[in-house]
């Protein structure tokens, strides 16, 4: 019973703070409504300026990691896939938003530090590895997914991150921007 508990706890925590994140790419919460398309095509140039190429479209890949994977990460639905979107969406957010800023999440910069990212990674990783427990949509409706699909879906994760990575480090170098809409 702690076990599951904890679970939900750490499902909660990590998905919670994702999933806020990811909702800023949509122009939500309230204070933000009616920025919509102009917070997607904010993050789309913040990508741009990132080197991600083409940015709509992994725009578009984050916004179903952070609103998608979350929720289903939230909810303890459909096994590793939610947490494991989580994985592979944090892992890029630490290597190219945050490591340039250092460890620490202080110090006045634009951009924390990883101190802030790697345990949200961590989580994500540790919730798909181990499950989503008895407190879950999974659970309540008695769901089991094959051995397979837990390794094989990281591997897919990460063979994404290292796409990204590839195509970062393949196009020029992007111009400074003065927003960070990620």
């Amino acid at each position: 019973m702690n076990v599951d508990l904890g679970l939900l706890v750490l499902r909660l925590a990590v998905g919670g703070v994702v999933l806020a994140h990811g909702l800023l790419k949509i122009g939500w919460p309230v204070a933000m409504m009616g920025r919509g398309m102009a917070a997607v095509r904010a993050t789309s140039g913040f990508f741009a300026s990132l080197g991600f190429w083409p940015p709509l479209f992994w725009t578009a890949v984050t916004l179903v990691a952070e609103i998608g994977g979350t929720i289903l990460m939230i909810l303890g639905l459909g096994g590793p896939i939610g947490p494991g979107l989580v994985f592979g969406d944090m892992v890029i957010v630490t290597l190219v938003a945050h490591w340039p800023a250092g460890f620490w999440a202080g110090g006045g910069k634009q951009t924390a530090g990883v101190e802030f990212t790697i345990p949200l990674v961590a989580g994500a990783l540790a919730v798909a590895l181990i499950g989503n427990g008895g407190w879950s949509l999974d659970s309540a409706l008695r769901l089991t997914y094959p051995d397979w699909l837990t390794p094989a879906w990281l591997v897919l994760m990460i063979a994404g991150d290292a796409a990204l990575l590839a195509i970062r480090a393949t196009r020029p170098a992007p111009a400074a921007t003065p927003s960070d809409a990620g």
